[in-house]
């Protein structure tokens, strides 16, 4: 890979880092204000549980994006970027144009995909029988 492409996707991710860390701010302010003491009544209560859960989970995934990219710019910076994390071979440009902070291959990711899918179904098809088990 070129230096003028590592360089270019250094920039897209330092740029998308500054965009996320406003945005984790903005959700931290809004979960406290749901936090406001105020006499509620059970459908208020239902109502700021599921926002409370709503916000929870957009910051978490921004929190994941966050872990991704920094340990991308930790690649850029030790040398490693664009090196496959599971099998060490090259993650091809185009896939890091689309994907910048990804530490996988296409290939890999793929092969990682079809463990959980496979972990997903066994667990699924256990729990089916047990419940058909229970209720049958």
């Amino acid at each position: 890979m070129e230096q003028t492409d590592i360089e270019r996707l250094r920039g897209k991710l330092q740029f998308q880092r500054q965009g996320i860390l406003p945005s984790l701010s903005r959700l931290e302010l809004e979960r406290r204000s749901l936090d406001v003491d105020s006499t509620r009544d059970s459908g208020d209560q239902c109502v700021i549980t599921l926002s409370k859960e709503s916000l929870y989970e957009r910051s978490s995934q921004r929190r994941t994006l966050l872990r991704l990219i920094e340990a991308a710019l930790r690649r850029i910076k030790d040398g490693s970027f664009g090196v496959c994390t599971g099998c060490g071979g090259e993650i091809q440009l185009r896939r890091l144009e689309a994907l910048p902070w990804t530490p996988l291959c296409l290939r890999c990711q793929e092969a990682r995909e079809g463990e959980v899918g496979v972990s997903l179904s066994a667990h699924g098809s256990a729990h089916s029988a047990a419940v058909l088990r229970r209720t049958g």
